[in-house]
């Protein structure tokens, strides 16, 4: 049982997977509204099925007690696999020479096809998220004004607290994140009018049900293919929060998180066994991240047959993917201060890397 998430999961005969909530929450679990969708109505092939649910009924309202989904055999989840490559990755590096440029290399390219395909199966999940216009609760909606302002105000919100915890704990970050520490607190000015830049009051984009907290741990590898897992969403969220329909960038900007968390994870891990000499594992991993990056978004733009859920144009697109890669750092900040401080330098220079493109220091 691991103490740090708010269920228990068994796997029961080889055949079930059986989830129990230690939390009871009134409402419409995502989980189990997700997978009664996606296995009865969108009949989507690359998640588990769902079998069947446990739900308490008090009157007019439900909570969810347990979930039961069919096994699917695999060989772990993309993140499990990804720390097990680059630590094959950071080794090999370690041994190239100076001289050599660390690149693509052949023993990479299978590991690229997991992220071609995790970006492929992530647009058809969204499409057959978006597939349904006869359910209220899956029906597409297009992005409005209030949609916009909301993200704005809500965004804002996150960082107010963000900056004052910043501020209050800055003596007590290790002192290699102290200075990242402090080029994220004088972003504070001028976060507001980057916002603005970012998003347009009609976003040309539709409002979907997506998965809500998507990582690399969320996508396992079955065989050569994709399969996507744990519908619940964000468990810190509310209900109603986690049900509430979004843009599809939101899960990829979750998606493009995760692979950076992945590179961090992979050199904190080399350099307690060796010093970095000249910053040369931390810039190789630095290009891995975008090499994978770049293949996981370009299998889901390829992949995306649903032009409703993507700007059509590439300056509105990237703002939108960009606005909620800061949303989701921001939260990560949020959540590394309060629980795993040394996990904090990811998200500081996530955001501190994306407000140093040229877009933000033109604006």
């Amino acid at each position: 049982m691991d103490s740090d998430q708010p269920r228990s999961t068994a796997l029961v005969d080889n055949d079930h997977v059986v989830k129990i909530y230690r939390t009871l929450q009134p409402g419409l679990n995502p989980e189990i509204e997700m997978g009664r969708f996606l296995t009865d109505i969108a009949n989507f092939a690359n998640t588990p099925a769902l079998l069947g649910s446990v739900e308490l009924v008090e009157g007019n309202e439900k909570s969810a007690i347990g979930v039961v989904h069919a096994f699917v055999a695999n060989q772990g989840d993309l993140w499990t696999v990804s720390a097990a490559y680059l630590d094959r990755f950071v080794e090999e590096q370690r041994l190239l020479a100076a001289s050599m440029h660390p690149g693509e290399r052949e023993e990479e390219i299978p590991y690229l096809r997991y992220m071609s395909q995790a970006g492929r199966r992530v647009a058809e999940l969204h499409v057959a998220l978006a597939g349904n216009s006869e359910l209220a609760e899956f029906a597409p909606e297009p992005t409005g004004r209030d949609d916009v302002q909301r993200w704005i105000d809500d965004l804002m919100l996150c960082a107010g607290r963000v900056f004052d915890a910043l501020r209050q704990r800055r003596d007590m970050l290790r002192e290699a994140d102290r200075p990242l520490a402090d080029q994220v607190l004088a972003l504070q000015p001028v976060l507001p009018g980057w916002l603005e830049t970012l998003l347009l009051r009609e976003a040309d984009a539709a409002n979907i049900r997506g998965h809500g907290d998507l990582d690399l741990s969320q996508l396992l590898i079955v065989k050569d293919d994709i399969f996507i897992v744990d519908f619940e969403g964000a468990p810190r969220r509310s209900i109603a929060e986690r049900r509430r329909k979004a843009p599809a960038a939101r899960d990829i900007a979750s998606m493009v998180r995760s692979i950076d968390y992945s590179a961090t994870a992979a050199l904190e891990r080399a350099l307690k066994v060796a010093h970095d000499e000249h910053g040369k594992l931390g810039a190789a991993l630095g290009e891995w991240r975008d090499r994978a990056t770049a293949a996981f978004l370009a299998a889901y733009h390829e992949a995306m047959t649903d032009r409703r859920l993507w700007p059509s144009d590439p300056n509105a697109a990237d703002g939108l993917l960009t606005f909620f890669l800061l949303e989701k750092a921001l939260n990560e900040i949020e959540h590394e201060l309060s629980f795993r401080p040394e996990w904090l330098r990811v998200p500081l220079t996530g955001i501190i890397r994306m407000l140093s493109q040229p877009s933000f220091e033109a604006s």
